[in-house]
């Protein structure tokens, strides 16, 4: 008989059914955040965290940021390294890294936002046309894989093919361990769309006037158009306005900390402007700068301002 260490070193080699493989790939999520195991106890559970995250400012490190449809994907995968000896032998060193190009539709303002993210080391997951989500495991959380991201995009379109408006991202994965040994799986039911999970928008504040203890800011998202950024006021003033009590204000010197009471707020449509009224006593003694803090976009999501992420506006007390 044979002396063997076989079975402390590898496994047996039954499959059970409808285990899973991957499917052509749908959806890239960003995700450096993690999901603990009670929240993926379910299907449901993973989704709703999933929809949780997405939803989250992107200062947050839970945030998830989730790319638009996959219209096209080819891989990219390093050779594996071989080594043979004299006679012929030849056998596998090391495993290739996976890497793999997918394509999707967008402007000049997505590709640029999309480009903040070039060479950063980050972690994804992918959602694959099966309905499943894959990812890997750092002890019970469940993870992304670890990996680079690199944008390409706004090209001239020459005519001869699909080329307007397609953006391309080079996804190369640092850890085959996380990618090949250690893949984890959700499957989701039909009644978790993963299109429920956001893609949100930054709108800036931007001082703008004031009549004594009221100040009016724009809402603008930025962009390149020469015109100028896309004001949301006229969409939803009135209801970001409605959602006064998720709003605070700070007043001080650099960087605020003196709590400021906001009285009322109103969207002024003649100007396209936010109108913020200040407790006339605490604005009577501030002093140096103003900072508004929004509502986060959990708060604007459940007020019907979906898709958005107001950013904070530190500016000087106007004389």
């Amino acid at each position: 008989m044979a002396y063997s260490l076989c079975g402390t070193s590898v496994d047996n080699t039954g499959q059970q059914e409808c285990d899973k493989a991957k499917g052509v790939l749908s959806k890239v999520a960003i995700d450096n955040g993690k999901i603990e195991a009670a929240d993926y106890a379910t299907s449901a559970l993973f989704h709703a965290a999933l929809i949780a995250k997405s939803k989250l400012s992107k200062s947050d490190t839970e945030k998830l940021f989730i790319l638009p449809d996959v219209q096209e994907v080819t891989d990219a995968s390093e050779s594996n390294k071989e080594g043979t000896l004299a006679l012929g032998l030849k056998t596998t060193l090391f495993e290739g890294r996976p890497a793999y190009k997918f394509k999707f539709l967008g402007g000049a303002d997505l590709l640029a936002r999309c480009k903040t993210f070039d060479n950063q080391i980050v972690r994804i997951r992918e959602y694959d046309a099966n309905g499943v989500w894959w990812g890997t495991k750092v002890g019970t959380d469940s993870k992304g894989y670890q990996a680079k991201l690199f944008f390409t995009g706004g090209k001239v379109a020459t005519g001869q093919n699909y080329e307007e408006g397609v953006i391309e991202c080079t996804v190369s994965i640092l850890s085959t361990n996380e990618y090949y040994k250690n893949s984890t799986w959700m499957e989701t039911t039909s009644s978790e769309n993963v299109s429920d999970l956001s893609a949100l928008l930054d709108v800036n504040f931007t001082y703008v006037s004031h009549v004594s203890n009221v100040l009016k800011y724009s809402m603008k998202i930025p962009g390149s158009n020469l015109v100028g950024p896309y004001s949301v006021g006229p969409t939803v003033g009135t209801l970001i306005a409605g959602l006064v009590a998720n709003f605070s204000a700070k007043s001080g010197a650099g960087t605020p900390t003196t709590a400021l009471a906001i009285t009322s707020m109103a969207y002024d449509a003649t100007n396209d402007l936010l109108a913020v009224t200040y407790d006339s006593s605490a604005y009577t003694s501030a002093t140096g700068n103003i900072k508004l803090i929004p509502p986060t976009p959990t708060q604007l999501d459940a007020g019907d301002v979906t898709n958005t992420e107001l950013l904070s506006v530190t500016h000087s007390k106007p004389a």
